[in-house]
């Protein structure tokens, strides 16, 4: 049975390889399943010349990934297994339901469309055979899987949004729950109205029957859980109200004993004993917003969305079980839900990819997570010193990591309620500032890694700039409010002159080396100057582009300003009379970070591409492009030596490039496997592709983005995994040496397609 189980994990996990190249089963494939699979043991012997894979934290069965389902083009709000296992539904804002087929990852059926709205939420009907979705425009729709086709008219209670439906578990009762706090229960072979509920005075977030279909549950934004009797409407009891917080979710255990919801703004699980209808003593403190929730079929484990991750608890004892196993969302986790026979978990995410998990494997994990942010790395920034590197992140916390190691030096500096947009350091390296989304800008202190003073008040929306000045006399902080305003560091008050208004919204905000001028940009493509210490402008704003701009960097002789556009281009001006020098133009898309060198010789861009690309800052030639982050890149910055550079990506990841390997990798790449796999090119299925569009190596969706090939010195925030390769059988076989792979003298059955 172990077999078979590792045999269908390895089928499944590595579908991108095989359904794409025969030969990738024993080049991509092979290498990269866990070494304590069966499948390895028996066949990876017989090869040789083939990459191998040092993953120390994830070789054992504490972490499974099985594979990443794509297609979905927004943000994916529901999921949910078929009675048997063997499909998948999810709806999504994009206005579609997918099926997909859990064994080899594609989708069974073509998608389900209509014309109204966002899919919000979707259930099978018991014997597998339709499907609900509720949708943004109010309606409920019920679907022929077979046929594709609508098995009923659209079910239509109010004039609201849809925002959950249930089908009992005798597969005879439809339930939803709208925008106006209405509970509607239709008869699933009519359509007809069998009861309204109406006793909520808000929306209505989810609803779900009991195992047993006696109860119907509805979670509310009145703070309240309501049970009925789904087949007369009556309200049953009086509401559970514990969590005083926005319930957004909830579910029974599948013996019928338990309840759980989830709150929207505190981040707390209550659990109820639904024959006495009153709480546990569990009280499950996630510190998110718990956006959806699932037990597992024996009720050991309820399985929550955690920032970009999900995290695994017992809902008995309230402790968590492990959160190393599910790691690899690049946003946001929307959904989760677990399988019938309780061996896979299925989350949904923003980044519109669903992930199937081992959960039979990840229970068991005692692994610990790696050090590293639970969401998007917004900014970068190196200390003066170079010895640190501080980041920080949408999970509201900033973080100073050894420069050397990768390792956290403190404990996250937490203190922040919304997503930290920005981190500079003092030139003297004792200060950090970070601005956030909570409209406060905070100043710590590097050596202690404590808040200095309360948080900086008087911005009016978020912040999402900041900038020393070369003396660290002076901090500015750029606003949405669309003004820059200006503090003293010794007092932390707001200089005298420190009010600077712009005509539109300001991201960033940079004082030039020499600390003569401070500048900001943002909405319309303006960049505005003053001298700094006063309110005076420098010149009249110029007009970048007709985009945003989303950051800007003085050159070290603080004569030319760059700016990084929306239209996918960076811009060089000079300063004194408005001209512009040049544009850097080759991104795909946005352009969200630019930095030029300490010693004026490079630009380096960061961009929603997934690629960091290197400039002549004197000619604006393209010079090389970085491949690596497994999503956008956020931010880039040089180290003050100017030898390596420093990446924060929405890949929740930090790393850093070593410039010099990095010039030098084309010529390498002849010589070295590792290099030539450096300089290729990362699709978005997985490969590593060569100049020539040969296919190298294929990459399991839980790998990209935690491999450092060369010029990557270090990931921060990953697991650590090595691709090696052993020389003294002549490296790799590539193309159409491949077949030189196979060095087995017996089990003719594994022979390779030759």
């Amino acid at each position: 049975m172990q077999f078979l189980h590792d045999a269908e994990a390895f089928v499944a996990s590595s579908y991108g390889a095989i359904s794409r190249s025969a030969p990738h089963i024993y080049l991509s494939a092979l290498p990269f399943i866990a070494k304590d699979s069966l499948i390895y043991r028996e066949f990876a012997p017989l090869f040789s010349g083939v990459v191998s894979v040092a993953t120390p934290s994830i070789d054992g069965r504490g972490s499974r990934l099985i594979t990443r389902l794509t297609g979905h083009s927004d943000v994916i709000c529901s999921v949910c297994y078929s009675p048997g296992g063997g499909l998948l539904a999810s709806g999504s804002a994009d206005g579609t339901i997918r099926i997909w087929d859990v064994q080899s990852g594609v989708e069974a059926i073509p998608p389900l469309r209509s014309d109204d709205g966002s899919v919000y939420s979707v259930a099978f009907s018991p014997n597998g055979q339709h499907l609900a979705s509720a949708m943004s425009h109010g309606l409920v729709h019920v679907w022929n899987i077979s046929t594709g086709t609508a098995a009923l008219h659209p079910l239509h209670g109010g004039f609201g949004t849809a925002f959950s439906v249930a089908y009992s578990p005798d597969g005879t009762l439809i339930a939803s729950a709208d925008i106006f706090g209405i509970v509607w229960v239709w008869s699933a072979e009519t359509g007809l109205i069998v009861s309204v509920m109406i006793s909520h005075t808000d929306r209505v977030n989810a609803v779900a029957f009991s195992p047993d279909g006696l109860l119907l549950a509805s979670a509310s934004n009145d703070k309240t859980i309501r049970l009925w009797n789904p087949y007369t409407g009556e309200e049953l009891g009086d509401p559970l109200c514990d969590l005083e917080d926005i319930i957004q979710c909830l579910g029974f255990s599948h013996n019928g004993k338990w309840l759980a919801a989830g709150s929207l703004t505190t981040g707390m699980v209550r659990v109820w004993d639904v024959v006495t209808r009153k709480p546990t003593e569990v009280v499950i403190k996630a510190n998110c917003s718990i956006l959806s929730l699932a037990f597992s079929p024996d009720g050991s484990m309820l399985v929550l969305p955690n920032q970009h991750f999900i995290r695994s608890w017992d809902p008995q004892t309230g402790q968590e079980l492990s959160t190393m196993s599910y790691a690899g969302h690049s946003h946001s986790v929307t959904t989760v839900a677990i399988s019938p026979d309780g061996k896979f978990i299925a989350s949904a995410s923003h980044d519109s990819t669903i992930r199937i998990w081992d959960a039979v494997i990840s229970v068991k994990s005692t692994d610990q997570p790696p050090q590293g942010h639970d969401g998007i790395v917004t900014s970068v920034a190196v200390s003066p010193d170079g010895s640190q590197i501080i980041s920080c992140s949408r999970d509201r916390s900033v973080r100073i990591w050894n420069a050397q190691t990768g390792h956290l030096k403190h404990q996250a500096l937490l203190g922040h309620r919304d997503t930290v947009y920005a981190v500079a350091v003092s030139s003297d390296g004792c200060f950090i500032a970070s601005a956030s989304a909570d409209h406060t800008v905070r100043l710590w202190d590097v050596q202690t890694s404590q808040a200095v003073g309360e948080p900086l008040h008087g911005h009016t929306d978020r912040v999402t700039g900041v900038a020393f000045s070369p003396d660290t006399r002076w901090l500015a902080t750029g606003s949405r409010d669309a003004t820059v305003r200006v503090w003293e560091i010794e007092t932390r008050t707001v200089a005298t002159f420190g009010l600077l208004i712009c005509i539109a919204p300001v991201f960033p905000v940079a004082f030039s080396p020499n600390g003569r001028l401070l500048s900001s940009a943002g909405a319309g493509g303006w960049i505005y100057f003053w001298w700094s210490g006063t309110d005076e402008q420098a010149r009249t704003p110029l007009q970048a582009s007709p985009e945003e701009i989303a950051d800007l960097s003085f050159s070290p002789d603080s004569t030319r300003v760059l700016a990084a556009a929306w239209d996918h281009t960076a811009y060089v001006f000079n300063i004194a009379d408005g001209n512009r020098i040049f544009v850097l133009s080759g991104h795909l898309e946005a352009v969200v970070s630019v930095r030029y060198s300490p010693d004026d010789r490079y630009i380096v861009s960061a961009s929603n591409d997934k690629t960091v690309r290197l400039w002549d800052a004197q000619t604006g030639d393209a010079i090389l492009i970085l491949y690596g982050h497994g999503d956008m890149v956020e931010a880039v910055t040089f180290t003050p030596d100017g030898r390596s550079l420093v990446s924060g990506s929405s890949d929740a990841t930090i790393r850093a490039w070593d410039v010099e390997t990095a010039l030098n990798l084309a010529s390498e790449s002849n010589r070295d496997p590792l290099a030539r796999l450096g300089s290729a090119t990362l699709t978005d299925n997985g490969w590593l592709v060569g100049s020539s569009g040969e296919l190298l190596l294929w990459l399991p969706p839980k790998y990209r983005g935690h491999i450092p090939l060369p010029p990557c010195s270090m990931i921060i925030g990953s697991y650590p995994v090595q691709l090696q390769v052993d020389e003294a059988i002549g490296g790799l076989h590539w193309g159409d040496e491949w077949t030189k792979c196979w060095r087995g003298t017996a089990h003719p059955a594994a022979r390779p397609f030759l």
